[in-house]
């Protein structure tokens, strides 16, 4: 076994680590510290996740990783949203090929050996209203509300979205799940978006 997937198992609790934690787990120049991360590449024990961002492969990673925790350390701050976090809920049947996070950065996409992270600008105040912290495999991450992840999904593609139809039909949303929501969950989200059209969509929907 390499010697950073020795380390990275022994103290990094989800398998996911950073370059700052193998300076500290290996103090030294940035060229052997850099050299010691591309030996461990090279064996086949360590993925690149993104600039800085690494975790343990297969047989090595005994947490059963869920790429939904990477989605908020790629880029940030941001939280998982829209189709992914309906799916996440439960509140649509398609699978979602890609993780979409809203941030309050510049829309942004990134090929990992995770899959594909897509990254939506959504202007709003603050960022985390409606969002929750889930427990996914290995760890955790932030995650929309369902309200959130409706709302979220009519600002970034401009739909003028007024009732629940266009929910049902358009995203197989069952009526069910349109009833649990409740006051608070329309309260925690009043005043926090720019767009007209989410503002619009959340008072007609409520």
């Amino acid at each position: 076994m390499n010697i950073l997937t020795e380390k990275a198992f022994e103290l990094s609790q989800t398998g996911v680590f950073t370059y700052i934690d193998v300076l500290i787990w290996f103090p030294g120049t940035r060229d052997s510290v850099g050299g010691i991360i591309k030996r461990g590449i090279a064996s086949g024990e360590i993925l690149h996740i993104h600039r800085g961002l690494y975790c343990l492969a297969g047989k090595y990673n005994r947490h059963g990783l869920d790429r939904n925790i990477f989605a908020n350390l790629i880029y940030g701050p941001s939280y998982i949203s829209m189709e992914s976090a309906l799916a996440i809920h439960g509140w649509i049947p398609e699978a979602v090929h890609s993780v979409i996070s809203v941030s309050w950065g510049r829309a942004k996409s990134f090929e990992t050996p995770w899959g594909y992270f897509d990254y939506m600008q959504v202007k709003q105040r603050p960022l985390f209203s409606g969002v929750e912290r889930m427990e996914a495999g290995g760890g955790t991450c932030f995650v929309a509300k369902p309200l959130k992840a409706l709302a979220d999904y009519v600002a970034s593609r401009r739909l003028d979205w007024t009732n629940s139809e266009p929910l049902v039909e358009s995203l197989r949303i069952e009526n069910e799940y349109l009833e649990e929501l409740k006051s608070a969950d329309f309260d925690e989200l009043d005043g926090v978006y720019k767009s007209l059209r989410a503002r619009r969509f959340l008072n007609g929907l409520r």
